[in-house]
């Protein structure tokens, strides 16, 4: 499954490079994109699953670290209320570059969180980095595809 998720993902990026080419990015286009990363965190903070789930497309695939592919919104509702049972997220985020390419647009992104456990304890604080790549709707807006995301620290007990 990890191999096919690989494929699939070089498949789409040299596609989408291919047609960035082909198509001039929009402002428009980039407002938008901005607006959903924005969203995305804000609900995720709020602990707005039904909100998030109304930015995903029905076939969103969400690549959490360290963890299988979590794929359909029914599955990604199931992570992110678990992950939302957890912790209380505090959170920032920015685009480090937005492509967009005909119906499709891929963005690197950064983050930084802290996460705090509701059972008590210490608060996590971490930064990462991940991607997101978007498709565009027959009504013209914008959902997320694909997202995923890993740490920039190292993992516990390594150096």
């Amino acid at each position: 499954m990890q191999k096919q998720i690989f494929m699939l993902l070089a498949v789409m990026m040299s596609g989408l490079t291919y047609l960035a080419c082909q198509a001039p990015t929009t402002e428009a286009d980039l407002r938008a994109i901005n607006r959903l990363r924005e969203q995305e965190w804000t609900w995720l903070k709020a602990g707005q699953v039904d909100s998030l789930l109304a930015i995903a497309g029905d076939e969103m695939v969400f690549l959490p670290p360290n963890e299988p592919a979590v794929t359909g919104k029914e599955a990604i509702r199931s992570w992110i209320q678990g992950f939302l049972d957890q912790f209380t997220v505090e959170a920032t985020s920015s685009a480090e570059e937005i492509v967009v390419a005909g119906d499709w647009a891929f963005e690197r992104y950064s983050f930084a969180w802290t996460l705090t456990p509701l059972a008590g304890g210490d608060p996590i604080q971490d930064s990462g980095k991940g991607v997101h790549i978007y498709q565009r709707q027959t009504d013209g807006s914008w959902k997320f595809a694909l997202d995923i995301w890993n740490s920039n620290n190292p993992p516990p007990g390594t150096h």
